[in-house]
């Protein structure tokens, strides 16, 4: 019986390791390969659908390295007529950036932090 639980051990162990390289090959190949989450899209986000001026997300936009001055209008021109939206233009925004990528790399629900603020007032 001892060595079942040991063998359990064993390939529990072998398992996460695996899942660890797994996960550590796909940060790189996402890394290296340009297309990765920044937090900084989502804190955009975040400024925008709660009444930031455009001046101040293309500012935060233009410092996050993924992107130039064209690429931050492009998404402010897209979301800018969906600011009214209940969700005050997140969704919108978040769509733009995709879009801008060309890859559904941003999730549209809501991130953590946008959520709470957004849902909860704080």
């Amino acid at each position: 019986m001892n060595s079942f639980w040991g063998n359990i051990g064993l390939l529990a162990i072998t398992f996460l390791i695996g899942y660890g390289y797994k996960k550590i090959l796909e940060y790189y190949h996402f890394k290296y390969s340009g297309f990765y989450e920044n937090e900084t899209v989502y804190k955009a986000a975040d400024e925008f659908a709660h009444g930031a001026t455009p001046d101040n997300v293309k500012a935060i936009l233009t410092n996050c390295f993924d992107f130039d001055e064209e690429d931050a209008e492009n998404i402010l021109a897209e979301s800018l007529p969906h600011r009214l939206d209940n969700d005050g233009g997140y969704h919108a925004f978040i769509k733009s950036v995709n879009k801008v990528f060309g890859v559904e790399l941003y999730s549209e629900s809501y991130h953590t932090h946008a959520f709470n603020v957004i849902h909860n007032g704080k």
